[in-house]
């Protein structure tokens, strides 16, 4: 499922190199059609509706790849956007595989001698039932689409997802593919992704840190010497931390205990300076804990 930029450009390398030999199959198959029937007849008795699937196969198949890579080059070219971090991309991917599906299915029908047009009418109402039970899935690959043809979300954007957080590895017609920090592997459905709170990090040019923690109600407890240390520590790190961009919050006050937020912006999101951060402020929170 990995969409690493080489094997991408390996993967359009390859379906030029089958666009170009669909191309010359197709041109060598109209050239020898008549003669390979009359030769072949004698032999095998459904050689026209063997010869009219394939005809019906590539002559699909090169529209389809045509129209694909015409499409893809004029919309990148408007855009300006890398082909191999471009969404676009990946939708029309998608719709190209579905129909060369649907051509296959129909070319199928022509080798047996089926007409494509009396048997999708007879089966009107199974196709309804079947849409009907797999509409999970029907809305899953409408909402892939939706993302695929979105601007909000590229491949390689790091992002949050509900409680899920991530680089998005792929987009597929049923699921979003996450890569979290432990390197795990998350599958995010389609469908989730539209009703749930996403928050795309690589679109920011600043990175909120969030620290969330609780400290005893003692005695010796008070806000603003928190808010004092967490600042000092803070402030080590001035010129990666946006300017008074500080706040401690109070969450929540229990019995025993108090729950606090601190907030600030980095100037530039940057993850090895930010696990240096986190960590310095974590040690800051449990020296406070200890003192308190």
């Amino acid at each position: 499922m990995t969409t690493d930029k080489s094997e991408i450009k390996e993967r359009e390398k390859h379906k030029r190199i089958l666009f170009l030999f669909k191309v010359i199959t197709f041109i060598l198959l109209l050239w020898f059609s008549d003669d390979l029937s009359k030769k072949l007849l004698p032999y095998i008795s459904i050689i026209d509706n063997v010869l009219k699937a394939a005809v019906f196969l590539l002559t699909s198949h090169i529209i389809i790849s045509l129209g694909r890579l015409i499409t893809v080059r004029f919309y990148l070219r408007k855009k300006g956007q890398d082909p191999f971090k471009s969404n676009f991309v990946l939708g029309i991917n998608h719709i190209a595989g579905i129909l060369n599906v649907v051509v296959l299915v129909i070319s199928m029908m022509f080798l047996l001698g089926i007409d494509p047009k009396e048997f999708f009418t007879s089966i009107t109402i199974v196709a309804a039932a079947i849409a009907l039970l797999s509409k999970d899935y029907i809305t899953n690959m409408i909402n892939g689409l939706i993302i695929m043809f979105s601007d909000q979300l590229s491949l390689g954007d790091n992002v949050k997802i509900g409680e899920q957080q991530g680089k998005i590895q792929d987009v597929t017609l049923l699921n979003m593919v996450l890569v979290n920090e432990e390197a795990d592997t998350v599958m995010i459905p389609n469908a989730m992704i539209l009703t749930s709170q996403v928050i795309n990090y690589s679109r920011q040019h600043n990175k909120k840190l969030t620290f969330e923690f609780e400290m005893s109600l003692k005695p010796t407890f008070e806000i603003s010497q928190i808010e004092e240390k967490l600042k000092m520590a803070v402030l080590s790190f001035d010129k990666s931390v946006v300017k008074n961009s500080f706040t401690l919050k109070t969450i929540e006050i229990k019995h025993q205990t108090v729950l606090l937020k601190c907030q600030f912006l980095m100037a530039v999101a940057n993850k090895p300076l930010e696990k240096e951060i986190r960590r310095q402020i974590n040690q800051t929170i449990i020296e406070i804990a200890r003192e308190n």
